[in-house]
């Protein structure tokens, strides 16, 4: 159900991320409708995607909006000018429990996932999308993160200098001892749960007898500010004397360049080595060299691994193990974001998968009652959903048909029509009066429903033996009735509010359904439903596809009319994938 409807009366590019080089007749450029909304604020995973052209350079786009259409006409979320992009792709969609989807929108030439073709598709951390010649990358980062910074931490003002980053060498000579040395490093990683650990891990490498550096410190760079993410790891050997030596300037440069960098305070150590960089602190005091590598890139924030080196190791080799030795870190930190988000998507569909077959449970299983031919169909939309479809004998012989949509869908929607299958039960079993059996679940739903949020339903009582009928409508949809002879009918509608909303005392409306009449009650999943063109079926175009299915070659049976209704649905649809849950009941009475 839309949370939109009528109640009756009573992209951003990251800072820093570098634009995608336009070619000839392509462009790259995020931009935003009406339909874009914020990712729910209870996910705890933020997305975004690197998009890169026929193997050019990257673009980065943060998934700011819970719904992202990609194509190449203005107007969408994420255009992309290339020829080989359809109008409207495919779209991007968080659901209600986090996870991001990819749909085709019947392009052209299709969305592939991975190599695969897909119509829809859960997407995973690291996976690429094919959109055209374009390839989009997906990924994920908790939002929050789990190392709490320290404290903050003083700088040295450094003169200028010129210190130089890892691009500015040759490719070095990394011995097969180091190699090894990594190797092991990142196997160790992958068995540390604790991340605080992991960064430990990181730290005593660095001071360890492999690297030999004197110090090694993780920072957080927020702002031109930073903070410590560990303490400060110093060898055995090495007295503590308080706060490290940390240089702005080496610092400066490394969010300038986002690159590995190398400073020090003495002279080259020979013709291959880097050339002589100065830094503030007199070599007097003391002798080294200065490593600072990213760790991890998030918005305006950045993560850096910080080490001091003795006068001996200020060489390209040096510098280029310590950058290999944070992107292992790196690496390893992927490895557990992965970790983490497949656990929670299976825990998400161990959820999902009891939460369906307890509301499956719902729907009645028995469509054969006396006087009536009883057809039902229950279609959630992806997940769990909203819609309720009941029968319930009356204790004064009637029969009582019930049809319900929460607003919103997944588990809370689920949530709520568990408990009105329960209120309906238990008050029909008490003997009240169809108004009063509304009554009684509209109170107890305004007591407890959450704020903002309501449940349309209309209950239909019919006497097995006259026909006679009561109907009372709150807020939904009114049912269609087509005679034998072929005419055309609307039950209640507009007259009572949906319930949840407020206490009132509910009207109904008397009729009589002839033997041979069919009776229709529906969510709004039918008549909102939409076409590729995005116009809604609406009630009209379902009453008139309803009366010709019932008449078709003479009345027919509800099983017959049931495989009609599906197919005027699918046939309207199209291409275009359901947006809400769909769910009717159809009555014949014998």
């Amino acid at each position: 159900m839309s949370s939109t409807r009528t109640i009756p009366a009573t992209s951003g590019r990251l800072p820093g991320d570098s634009a995608l080089t336009p070619t000839a007749g392509s462009r790259v450029s995020t931009e935003s409708d009406s339909a874009g909304t914020p990712v729910p604020s209870s996910s705890p995973w933020k997305g975004y995607l690197e998009i890169r052209l026929n193997g050019g350079s990257v673009s980065r786009r943060l998934l700011s909006e819970s719904h992202v259409v990609i194509g190449r006409v203005p107007g969408v979320q994420l255009l992309l000018d290339h020829h080989t992009v359809s109008r409207r792709h495919a779209e991007m969609f968080c659901d209600p429990f986090g996870r991001w989807w990819i749909r085709d929108l019947g392009s052209t030439n299709g969305t592939l996932v991975n190599d695969e073709p897909v119509t829809e598709k859960v997407l995973q951390p690291s996976d690429k999308i094919a959109i055209g010649d374009f390839m989009v990358s997906f990924f994920l980062e908790p939002k929050v993160e789990n190392r709490s910074p320290r404290g903050a931490i003083a700088l040295d003002d450094d003169k200028p200098t010129a210190i130089r980053t890892l691009m500015d060498f040759d490719p070095p000579r990394i011995a097969a001892e180091h190699l090894r040395n990594l190797m092991e490093f990142s196997r160790r990683l992958i068995s540390v749960e604790d991340p605080q650990e992991r960064l430990a891990q990181l730290c005593h490498l660095m001071i360890g007898k492999e690297f030999r550096a004197s110090l090694a410190v993780a920072l957080r760079i927020r702002a031109g500010t930073p903070t410590m993410l560990s303490r400060p790891f110093r060898p055995s050997s090495h007295q503590a004397d308080g706060n490290p030596y940390i240089s702005r300037r080496v610092l400066g440069k490394l969010q300038e360049t986002r690159e590995p960098v190398l400073a020090g305070n003495l002279a080259s150590p020979g013709p291959n080595g880097p050339p002589s960089v100065e830094l503030t602190m007199s070599r007097d005091v003391m002798a080294l060299w200065v490593v600072a590598c990213p760790l991890a890139l998030q918005d305006d924030e950045m993560d850096v691994l910080y080490v001091t080196l003795p006068p001996d190791l200020g060489s390209v080799e040096w510098l280029s193990l310590i950058a290999l030795a944070a992107e292992v870190y790196q690496q390893s930190e992927s490895a557990w974001m992965a970790r983490r988000h497949a656990q929670a998507h299976a825990a998400i569909e161990r959820e999902l998968d009891t939460a369906r077959q307890i509301q499956r449970g719902l729907v009645p299983k028995k469509h054969d009652f006396p006087g009536f031919d009883v057809a039902i169909a229950f279609e959630p939309c992806k997940w769990v959903g909203g819609d309720y479809v009941d029968v319930v004998p009356m204790p004064d012989g009637r029969m009582l048909f019930a049809v319900a949509d929460v607003c919103g869908k997944g588990l809370q929607a689920a949530l709520v029509t568990s408990s009105v299958h329960t209120m309906v039960r238990a008050t029909t079993d008490g003997g009240r009066s169809l108004p009063e059996l509304m009554e009684r679940v509209n109170k107890h739903l305004c007591e407890w429903l959450p704020a903002h949020s309501f449940v349309t339903m209309v209950a239909i009582a019919v006497d097995p033996v006259t026909g006679e009928t009561e109907c009372v409508n709150a807020g939904h949809p009114p049912p269609i009735a087509v005679s034998s002879s072929g005419a055309l009918r609307f039950l209640q509608s507009a007259v009572n509010p949906a319930l949840g909303v407020a206490i009132t005392t509910m009207e109904s409306q008397r009729g009589t359904l002839a033997p041979g009449d069919v009776l229709l009650l529906y969510t709004d999943g039918l008549t909102e439903l939409r076409n590729t063109s995005k116009d809604m079926l609406g009630q009209e175009r379902l009453g008139e596809g309803f009366l010709r299915i019932c008449m078709k070659d003479g009345p027919r049976g509800v099983s017959a009319i049931s495989v009609g209704l599906r197919q005027l649905l699918e046939a309207f649809r199209g291409d275009q994938l359901p947006e809400d849950d769909r769910a009717f009941l159809l009555v014949r009475r014998r």
